[in-house]
C-alpha cells in the first residue's frame, strides 16, 4: 500500500527590513501553521523567491535600497512569480500609497501598527482566495484543452443588453479574424456568413435569428469552407432563464463534427454500398425503390426495375479465377454507370443521380429507372446496356467476352410491393435466358403461373417421400428370339394426391435442383430390393431388375456401402441387381467412378450403361470401365429402317459390345420391322412397346405368374439354373 502523501504547511515569505518586525510576524504566522521563510531586503527576496517559490509574500514598502513598491514590481515580472499572493506592510495610509501598491503588483495590503490576529486571517483568507484562482485558472486550461480536443467552441448572447460574448476557438473553427469584432448578434452572422457554403447560408441565418426573435432552443448542422477545406459543423442553442423563468440569455456551443461526418459516412458505405463495386446494395436499393413508387403513385408516373444477369459468368471464375472475376465485374459494372449516361437521349428526364444501379451479390445487377415515359423507352435502354456489356474485355493477354440477360418489371402494372417487382424482374430475367440468353425480356402477367406452380410442385414433391406417394413401375426386358421374359426395367412414378400419376420427366429434373434426388434414389433401390424379395419368397428366385442410379448419388465416396446395405437389408443376391448408369455419369470422376464400380463388380452387381452412344460417346472408357450392358437409346431405334446412318451406328455398338463380352440391349423398340432388323444385326436383347409397356407391380407380377406357367424360365434345380431361358435372364438386365 501506498502511503499518503504529507501536505506540507503553506510557506510565507516575509521581507522586512526590522528584525523585530520579522519576529513578531514569524511567531504569528508559525503559530497558525505556517512555514517561514525571512529576507531583509529585496535584493535577498528576489533570489530567495526563485529558490523556494513561496506560495504568500508579506512585503514591507519602506526598505534601504530598493523599497516594496520596487521589489514587488520585480517579482510579478519573474514567470513564478505572476499568479502568487503579495500583501504589502505600510505604515503610509495615504491613497496614493495604496493605489502606487495596487500599481506595483499588490494583491492587497495591510497597514501598520499591525493587528496580529487580524494579520493571521487575512493570510489565510489570502491563501483560500489564491487556491481557489488556482483551481478556476487550471479548470479553465482543462475546459480550452477539452474543447480543442472537440473541436469546440461557445458563445453567449444577453437578451437584455444585447451582447455578444464568444470563445477563442470559436474564431478557430469557423475561420473567423482574430480581429474581427463578434460583440453583437449582426456582428457575429457577418463574421459567420463569409465562410458559410452558400447552399446553407440562408437556412444557418434565418434559423439564428428566428432563434433570439422566439428565444427558442435549436440544433442545426451546416457547413464551413476554412483554409480551402470544407468543415461540419454541429451548432446547438440553449436558453437560460431568471428565477421566474424569463428568458435572459442564450448560449450556443459549435462543434467541428467532420471527422464524425466522415465516419458516419464510410458506416453508410459500408453498410449500403458494395465493397468492389461501389454499387448500391440491396438494402439501399430497396429504400430508393420505395421512394421512387411513392412519387410515382402521386405523379401517376411510371417506373421500371432491370434485374441484369451475367450469362455463364460462373465459368470465369472456374478458369480464370476469382482474382480475374472480381476485375470482370468492376468492369461490368462500370460498363453498366457509362451505358446509363449515355442513354441522356433516350431517357431524358432525368440526371445520374435519379436512377439507382446496384449489385444484388455474385454476378447480379439491379437497375433502377424513375420516371420512365414506358416499355418501349425502357426496351431501348436494355438494348443499350446489353450491346454495351458484351463487348470484348480484356484480361491481361486474355480476352474474354460476357454477354448478359435482363428482366424488366414495369410500374404500375398490378403489383404495389416492393418484393413483388423484383420477383416479376427475375421472372423476366429467366425467361430471357430461357429465350437464349444476351437480350432482355419484360415481365407479363402471364409468366408468373409456371412459376408460382414449380414453387408449388417442389413443396408437394418433398412431401411426396414421407407421404409414400412414389410408385414402382416395371418395363418387361426380353430375348426377341424366344419371347421369353429376362427381366424388367424398374421405373418410378409420382402419384400426386391433385394432379394424378406425374411421369419422371415433370419431377426428376426438379429433385435434382432441390437436392432430393439422393433419397429418391435409395427409396427406389429399397423398394426394388423388397419386391425382389418378395418375388423370391413365391418362386422367382432368378430374377434381376435394373435400376437407374443418378450421379448425385453415384458421386457419394460410400455409394458401393449404400448400394451393398440396402441388398444386404433385405437378404437378395447382389447379382438380382444391375445398376445402370448414364454416360455422363461415369465420366464425371474418372478415378473415384471405376473405384465405385469396381466395388460394386466385386459385390456382385451388373453394370450397365443407359442410352449409350448420347452422351460422351467414347469408345475408349467401354475398355477402362467394369461394365456388363451397353443399352442402345431409343433414338437410333426410332428410324432404323428409313436411316442408314442409324443402321450402321446401331451395328457398330452391337459389334463393339460383342467384341468386348458385352451383353447388348436396344431399347425403343415398338415394330416387329424394328425387331427383325435387330435379329439380323445380331442383337437379341430388346424393351420396348412391342414387348410390354411399363406397368405397376400388380400387373407386372401376374406377367410373372404367366410366365411361369407357360416356360420353365422360373424352375431352379439344386444346382442351379437349369433352362436356356434362365441361363439367358442371368446374362442380362432388368433395368428399374
Amino acid at each position: 500500500m501506498i502511503p499518503p502523501v504529507q501536505k506540507r504547511p503553506p510557506l510565507i515569505q516575509i521581507v522586512d527590513d526590522d528584525p523585530a518586525m520579522r519576529l513578531l510576524t514569524r511567531a504569528t504566522l508559525e503559530s497558525a501553521g505556517f512555514a517561514v521563510i525571512e529576507a531583509t531586503d529585496g535584493a535577498m527576496a528576489l533570489s530567495q523567491f526563485r529558490k523556494a517559490r513561496p506560495d504568500l509574500v508579506l512585503l514591507d514598502v519602506v526598505m534601504p535600497h530598493m523599497d516594496g513598491f520596487a521589489t514587488c514590481r520585480r517579482l510579478r515580472g519573474l514567470p513564478e512569480g505572476r499568479e502568487t499572493p503579495i500583501m504589502m506592510l505600510t505604515g503610509l495610509d495615504d491613497v496614493e500609497s495604496v493605489k502606487q501598491a495596487f500599481d506595483a503588483g499588490a494583491t492587497d495590503f495591510i497597514s501598520k501598527p499591525i493587528t496580529w490576529l487580524l494579520l493571521r486571517y487575512r493570510v489565510m483568507h489570502m491563501l483560500r482566495s489564491a487556491r481557489l484562482y488556482e483551481d478556476l485558472k487550471t479548470s479553465q486550461e482543462r475546459l480550452s484543452l477539452a474543447q480543442r480536443i472537440a473541436r469546440m467552441g461557445y458563445w453567449h448572447f444577453n437578451f437584455d443588453t444585447k451582447q455578444v460574448a464568444c470563445g477563442g476557438e470559436i474564431r478557430t473553427l469557423l475561420g473567423i479574424a482574430e480581429n474581427a469584432t463578434l460583440d453583437s448578434p449582426e456582428a457575429l452572422m457577418e463574421a459567420l456568413l463569409q465562410n458559410i457554403h452558400p447552399e446553407d447560408r440562408q437556412q444557418v441565418q434565418s434559423t439564428f435569428y428566428q432563434a433570439i426573435s422566439t428565444r427558442q432552443p435549436y440544433r442545426q448542422n451546416y457547413r464551413v469552407n476554412v483554409d480551402g477545406d470544407e468543415r461540419h459543423i454541429n451548432n446547438q442553442i440553449e436558453i437560460q432563464t431568471t428565477c421566474d423563468r424569463t428568458p435572459c440569455s442564450m448560449t450556443g456551443i459549435i462543434q467541428d463534427v467532420t471527422a464524425i461526418h466522415h465516419a458516419e459516412q464510410k458506416i453508410f458505405r459500408l453498410a449500403h454500398f458494395d465493397a468492389l463495386t461501389g454499387l448500391a446494395k440491396r438494402s439501399f436499393f430497396m429504400d430508393s425503390l420505395s421512394s421512387a413508387m411513392l412519387h410515382a403513385k402521386h405523379a401517376n408516373g411510371q417506373l421500371a426495375v432491370l434485374l441484369v444477369d451475367l450469362d455463364r459468368f460462373k465459368r470465369i471464375n472456374e478458369n480464370l479465377g476469382h482474382v480475374l472475376g472480381d476485375k470482370v465485374l468492376l468492369s461490368i459494372a462500370n460498363r453498366i454507370r457509362r451505358s446509363l449516361q449515355g442513354c441522356k437521349v433516350l431517357y431524358p428526364s432525368s440526371s445520374v443521380s435519379d436512377y439507382c444501379v446496384a449489385r444484388f451479390g455474385g454476378n447480379e445487377f439491379a437497375i433502377l429507372l424513375p420516371d420512365t415515359y414506358g416499355a418501349e423507352q425502357v426496351s431501348q435502354i436494355a438494348s443499350h446496356l446489353i450491346r454495351d456489356i458484351s463487348q470484348p474485355l480484356l484480361l491481361g493477354n486474355c480476352e474474354v467476352l460476357i454477354t448478359a440477360s435482363i428482366g424488366i418489371s414495369m410500374y404500375p402494372q398490378g403489383d404495389d410491393d416492393q418484393e413483388s417487382i423484383l420477383r416479376n424482374a427475375n421472372t423476366a430475367m429467366r425467361h430471357a435466358k430461357a429465350a437464349g440468353r444476351a437480350t432482355y425480356c419484360i415481365y407479363q402477367t402471364s409468366m408468373g403461373s409456371p412459376i408460382q406452380d414449380r414453387l408449388i410442385l417442389e413443396n408437394d414433391l418433398r412431401k411426396a417421400l414421407t407421404n409414400d406417394e412414389f410408385v414402382l413401375y416395371f418395363q418387361p426386358q426380353v430375348d426377341m428370339r424366344s419371347g421369353l421374359l429376362t427381366g424388367a426395367e424398374v421405373l418410378i412414378r409420382w402419384q400426386h394426391p391433385r394432379q394424378g400419376i406425374k411421369m419422371p420427366g415433370d419431377f426428376l429434373p426438379l429433385a435434382e435442383e432441390s437436392g432430393l434426388m439422393v433419397d429418391i434414389d435409395l427409396w427406389v433401390l429399397r423398394q426394388a430390393c423388397l419386391q425382389i424379395a418378395r418375388w423370391q419368397s413365391s418362386g422367382f428366385a432368378t430374377l434381376r431388375l435394373s435400376v437407374n442410379v443418378s450421379g448425385q448419388l453415384f458421386s457419394q465416396d460410400n455409394v458401393a456401402d449404400l448400394i451393398g446395405d440396402i441388398v444386404h437389408r433385405y437378404g437378395i443376391p447382389a447379382r438380382n441387381i444391375e445398376i445402370e448408369l448414364t454416360e455422363s455419369t461415369i465420366m464425371q470422376n474418372n478415378d473415384k467412378t471405376v473405384s465405385n464400380m469396381s466395388r460394386l463388380k466385386q459385390m456382385g452387381f451388373g453394370i450397365a450403361i443407359d442410352d449409350f452412344g448420347t452422351g460422351y460417346s467414347s469408345l475408349s472408357y467401354l475398355k477402362h470401365f467394369p461394365i456388363d450392358t451397353l443399352k442402345i437409346d431409343r433414338s437410333f431405334i426410332r428410324d432404323l429402317a428409313n436411316s442408314p446412318s442409324d443402321m450402321a451406328i446401331t451395328r457398330a455398338i452391337i459389334a463393339l459390345g460383342d467384341s468386348l463380352g458385352l451383353t447388348t440391349i436396344c431399347e425403343g423398340i415398338e415394330t416387329p420391322e424394328q425387331k427383325t432388323l435387330l435379329l439380323d444385326l445380331e442383337c437379341h436383347h430388346g424393351q420396348g412397346y412391342l414387348f410390354g409397356r411399363p406397368v405397376n407391380i400388380r400387373d407386372f407380377t401376374q406377367r410373372l405368374k404367366t410366365q411361369k406357367i407357360e416356360t420353365p424360365m422360373f424352375e431352379e434345380g439344386p444346382g442351379g439354373p437349369t433352362t436356356h431361358a434362365e441361363k439367358a435372364f442371368m446374362d442380362y438386365t432388368l433395368r428399374g
